[in-house]
């Protein structure tokens, strides 16, 4: 899918859809367009069709975790965009395992609402000076 604005577009991907809807507010009245996703492989499949310029992610999703997802969806766009994990998994492991995976940051929930999206800003910025 082609994209007719410059906005930035994030795809949200998180099973509990009152806290999706919050982050996708979040990310409105930061500038940003959203699409949401409620599951590891609907965010794959998302990943292969829309031209989204990053993700934010939960670990625990129906379907296929956080972890699996961040990695299918690297391979789905050659890992050409920013990866942003946000779990209630707090614990060093998960951590390792979810950067291990692909992403380029991990935010424990309840998470600092300016810091993710500064991080956000940050990490979009970076991926589209590469490019």
């Amino acid at each position: 899918m082609i994209r007719e604005t410059n906005v930035p577009t994030v795809l949200v991907v998180e099973d509990d859809e009152e806290l999706n809807e919050l982050e996708r507010e979040l990310l409105a009245i930061h500038g940003f367009e959203s699409i949401p996703a409620y599951t590891g492989a609907q965010a794959v499949e998302l990943c292969k069709q829309v031209d989204a310029d990053a993700v934010l992610l939960d670990i625990m999703l129906p379907q296929m975790d956080g972890f699996e997802a961040c990695i299918q969806m690297r391979k789905a766009r050659d890992g050409s965009f920013p990866i942003i994990i946000i779990s209630a998994l707090n614990e060093q492991e998960c951590r390792q395992r979810g950067m291990a995976s692909g992403a380029n940051a991990y935010f424990a929930k309840p998470f600092n609402p300016e810091e993710v999206i500064a991080t956000l800003q940050r990490l979009i910025h970076d991926s589209q000076t590469r490019s």
